[in-house]
């Protein structure tokens, strides 16, 4: 009688394994690497409030969300850019980057106000820069605040005004955080608001349903865009809101972005990469810096709305 006919046969799961390492044996010697995962980085811009608020629902509330959702999927440090402007007429929602800090998450500059580059004066824009940094010193403590977002990333509606603000910028050792992710996430926030307000059900659950999917059609644009130009991933920087829905829907977001292979790194880490040296170097001569603007433009589009976003719920 054989000894095979007593060999009990090895279970799939040791097969499997068996398998994947001869696979990974075989690359190694043949010099194939492993694809690398795509890399993103989460940034938060309108700290400490953004959009109209559900019923029942306050500022603190909406930040706690967003950073329990941080916590359950393990992020780094997150960026949010804040526009100081709101703690005079809310002093309490300095609760709300108080929070953001505790969890370990810095903060950069928005401006004082939120305010328009290409529509208001360029000395103008410079102080509101200025007013906004009291109140990163005081948060930040000795942690470095030198991060900029450009409000509707806005960057200068003339060369010269464009050329000037970056030289201020470096002069004040700022570097910008580029956007090159951006599926207008704050669309969705004033019809949550309102929509909560009617407890409309049905619509809620559209919107819900919308903004997932809205997210998920951007990764694909994005992705083949750097694919396109690149022919790999650059490290993205996702470009997001505070918003009453924002905090919502972030678990479910976070785990989007997971099942598509992401790995989540921290701005500073995604813009080493030489796609954004024109951005964390602004004394350079400007270069495209967006992914668009290598092709036709040099702002991020706004993706056609999934939804009549402004007849929802009225």
């Amino acid at each position: 009688m054989s000894l095979l006919q007593f060999a009990r046969p090895a279970p799939p799961a040791l097969i499997a394994a068996s398998l994947l390492a001869s696979l990974l044996l075989f690359f190694a010697l043949a010099g194939i690497a492993k694809p690398a995962s795509p890399q993103i980085a989460f940034t938060f811009d309108d700290l400490p409030a953004h959009g109209p608020l559900p019923p029942n629902e306050t500022r603190l509330v909406v930040a706690n969300k967003i950073l329990a959702a941080f916590r359950a999927a393990n992020l780094p440090p997150v960026y949010g850019f804040v526009n100081a402007a709101t703690l005079e007429k809310e002093p309490d929602d300095l609760a709300v980057l108080q929070a953001w800090r505790d969890a370990g998450n810095p903060l950069g500059n928005h401006t004082w106000s939120h305010m328009n580059l290409n529509q208001d004066s360029l000395e103008a824009f410079e102080s509101e820069i200025a007013r906004d940094e009291p109140a990163l010193t005081s948060l930040m403590n000795h942690d470095d605040w030198h991060w900029f977002r450009f409000p509707y990333l806005a960057e200068g509606d003339t060369p010269a005004k464009h050329d000037a603000i970056r030289a201020f910028l470096s002069r004040r050792g700022y570097k910008i955080a580029a956007v090159t992710m951006s599926f207008s996430d704050y669309l969705w926030n004033e019809p949550y608001a309102r929509c909560m307000a009617k407890g409309d059900s049905a619509a809620i659950a559209q919107l819900k349903s919308s903004y997932l999917s809205a997210a998920d059609a951007n990764i694909t644009y994005y992705r083949q865009l750097s694919h396109t130009l690149y022919h790999r991933d650059i490290p993205y920087v996702l470009l997001m809101h505070i918003g009453a829905l924002d905090a919502e829907m972030l678990p479910r977001l976070l785990d989007l972005y997971r099942s598509r292979g992401f790995h989540f790194i921290t701005l500073p880490q995604a813009e080493r990469n030489s796609f954004y040296r024109v951005d964390t170097n602004p004394s350079l001569p400007s270069t495209p810096d967006s992914l668009e603007d290598l092709l036709n433009s040099r702002h991020l589009p706004v993706p056609a709305a999934p939804l009549d976003f402004n007849s929802l719920c009225r």
